[in-house]
């Protein structure tokens, strides 16, 4: 299967995108989230009040070009529009598109291939833009079950998750590791085919924990022609 997959947006797709497409065969396109764009001061609140038009049309456009090719595309959110009024823009959004599928730490095979889902960012080593609190421990212990059980299930399944695992393309420039914990400890455990990760943008690039090739599809147009 030859798979684009594709670092996340932040309102930018590959530059001849059809192209790439249509010269290396692409059967699927993968993207690890985070697809509109932002405002320049993101980390503001007010940034936002009169971006908010621009990131919508940006989410939407990307979307429907991604669709266009009427190719499976597996899609994860990020850290963007995951909450009140962008957990519904995202919804209504997906749901226009039959070939297009999003979860959270969950399963999908397509034509006979197993991939596992597992869109999470926030643990107590790497909180976002919030504390981490008791019910954010209760929920990871959880993720943490599930994702073992679906790994320990799947045949050779490739992950697509937003961040990396821990320590591997996840270091910023303070020097601090970013990546998940509960994705490292899993995956050290059930051995997956792949990882496809995004996140963390400065580290684009391959590197392999045993037999799992770890793939950091960068952001902003930077994309990966995968072949399994």
């Amino acid at each position: 299967m030859n798979i684009l997959g594709i670092g996340d947006p932040h309102g930018s797709l590959p530059k001849d995108l059809n192209e790439i497409v249509k010269k290396e065969n692409i059967e699927m396109i993968i993207c690890p989230g985070d697809i509109p764009a932002k405002p320049k001061n993101a980390s503001d609140p007010m940034a936002w009040v009169n971006f908010k038009k621009k990131a919508d049309k940006s989410y939407e456009d990307i979307v429907k070009k991604l669709c266009s090719y009427n190719l499976p595309v597996l899609i994860l959110r990020g850290d963007m529009y995951i909450k009140g009024r962008g957990r519904n823009f995202t919804m209504n959004l997906f749901k226009k598109y039959k070939n297009l599928y999003c979860k959270k730490t969950a399963k999908l095979k397509i034509n006979g291939q197993d991939f596992l889902f597992f869109d999470i960012n926030h643990e107590s080593h790497a909180p976002r833009f919030r504390s981490y609190s008791k019910k954010d421990e209760k929920l990871n212990n959880a993720r943490s079950i599930k994702i073992n059980k679906l790994l320990k299930r799947l045949h050779n399944p490739i992950v697509i998750s937003h961040a990396p695992p821990y320590g591997f393309f996840d270091k910023i420039p303070t020097g601090k590791n970013i990546g998940s914990k509960i994705l490292l400890n899993a995956i050290k455990r059930y051995p997956p085919k792949l990882v496809l990760c995004g996140h963390v943008h400065i580290n684009k690039g391959v590197k392999k924990l045993g037999k799992t090739k770890i793939y950091n599809l960068g952001y902003k147009g930077e994309y990966q022609v995968i072949k399994t």
